[in-house]
């Protein structure tokens, strides 16, 4: 009787390859969603300033600030708000606290949608600068 030689994969080397598999993406899949939600964040910080420098340029223009988060180099209509491009954070103006729109203002971005879970929930820049976090320290939501 003469012996054929099989080829092919014995059931503990597939169990092998599908664990291997099964760790690889236990670690790959956080760090990937990590990395979306971080890029999306920056994408965030990036509005707010843009939001903080157009509200700076209407200030030097008009000796005021307004609660319009839109373009100002359009027609100003107070209380208007704007997405960032991917629509993962809301961004708001209104007036400082204890303050009047007119000579300050604070900016924040609020994660919506996937974004929220982020540590990083609500971003925010003040007219002088001030930057501000909600959810995780503000250095590290800035930082990173």
């Amino acid at each position: 009787m003469q012996h054929t030689k099989l080829n092919g994969f014995t059931l503990l080397e597939l169990l092998i390859v599908v664990a291997i598999m099964g760790i690889l993406a236990s670690i790959a899949l956080p760090a990937y969603q990590n990395s979306v939600l971080r890029s999306a964040r920056a994408e965030a910080k990036t509005e707010l300033l843009q939001v903080a420098s157009d509200q700076e340029r209407h200030f030097s223009n008009f000796n005021t600030y307004v609660d319009d988060a839109t373009p100002l180099n359009t027609p100003v209509v107070a209380g208007r708000d704007r997405t960032t491009q991917n629509a993962f954070y809301a961004i708001s103006v209104a007036a400082c606290a204890g303050g009047a729109i007119t000579n300050c203002f604070l900016a924040t971005a609020t994660a919506q949608n996937d974004q929220t879970a982020d540590a990083c929930t609500t971003l925010t820049v003040s007219n002088t600068g001030a930057r501000g976090a909600t959810g995780d320290t503000t250095n590290e939501c800035w930082q990173r």
